[in-house]
């Protein structure tokens, strides 16, 4: 069965915006797997790890063994009461049974934080970091902005088609790929 253009288009259009989705969430768990963690990125969302990492970067971590994190490397781990946090391991202690724990410490603050962080809670260390990217994700309304604005552009984005003119040549006239409009009239 054979779709008019103006469906056809439509599909076209429906088909990009799946792509990209499915792209973005295909990199996430995709980075999930290769970097062993269940977060392989996370928003800087404090002013803690100032200058080293600030408001708004994007932190890509690696899920690492507790016995090859050292002092100096930044870590992402979990609070009881459910939070996120990324700081710095100052201290490392190694506990009767084996296990590890690690006193850290944010940049900007002047004092180490008052717990250890056993090593059950350690979601990982900080491999690289991406800066302003993660604004996206601490300001709601610039995702929705941006969702908008691509869907505005692809549903109007216009698509050069070609048509004969009064002596046979071929000339270039914008069609508009609006779901309501196929076309607007000739480019001028």
């Amino acid at each position: 069965m054979k779709l008019k253009p103006k469906y056809r288009r439509v599909m076209i259009d429906v088909l990009a915006v799946t792509i990209v989705v499915a792209s973005v969430a295909g990199i996430y768990f995709g980075l999930r797997i290769a970097l062993a963690t269940p977060t392989p990125w996370v928003v800087v969302a404090s002013g803690s790890m100032s200058p080293s990492l600030e408001v708004g970067d994007l932190v890509i971590v690696q899920g690492i063994p507790p016995s090859d994190i050292h002092v100096e490397d930044i870590i992402i781990f979990g609070l009881p009461q459910g939070s996120r946090t990324i700081h710095r391991v100052k201290r490392i202690q190694t506990l009767q049974n084996g296990t590890f724990q690690f006193k850290t410490k944010g940049d900007a603050n002047s004092s180490e934080d008052a717990y250890w962080v056993s090593e059950q809670d350690v979601q990982g260390r900080v491999l690289y970091r991406i800066p302003y990217l993660g604004w996206m994700a601490l300001e709601p309304t610039i995702p929705i902005i941006i969702v908008i604005a691509s869907i505005i552009i692809i549903l109007v984005w216009p698509e050069d088609t070609r048509k004969k003119d009064d002596k046979g040549r071929m000339r270039p006239r914008r069609k508009w790929s609006l779901i309501a409009f196929t076309k607007l009239g000739p480019r001028a």
